[in-house]
């Protein structure tokens, strides 16, 4: 089984625990998912995909639920199990 390191974000520092803190803020929760925590070897990448998150699922008028069917579709037709 492939092993990747992660940081998780009680022992995260400096750019990573700002970045953890940003996932915070933008998802209401300070849970991390651990697909998530993959990214945590570059914060900058993180930062980029939880920006993605914050503009396409959590910003704007369509009600949430929605956006996440048609997030959900969008995986299914791709074959992303996430």
């Amino acid at each position: 089984m492939a092993y990747v390191r992660t940081v998780p974000p009680r022992d995260a520092r400096g750019e990573m625990a700002e970045v953890y803190r940003y996932m915070a803020e933008v998802a209401g929760t300070p849970m991390v998912a651990k697909i998530v925590q993959l990214f945590s070897l570059r914060p900058a990448s993180m930062r980029a995909m939880i920006r993605g998150w914050e503009i396409s699922m959590w910003a704007g008028d369509e009600p949430r639920p929605m956006r996440e069917l048609v997030g959900a579709m969008v995986s299914r037709l791709n074959d992303c199990h996430y």
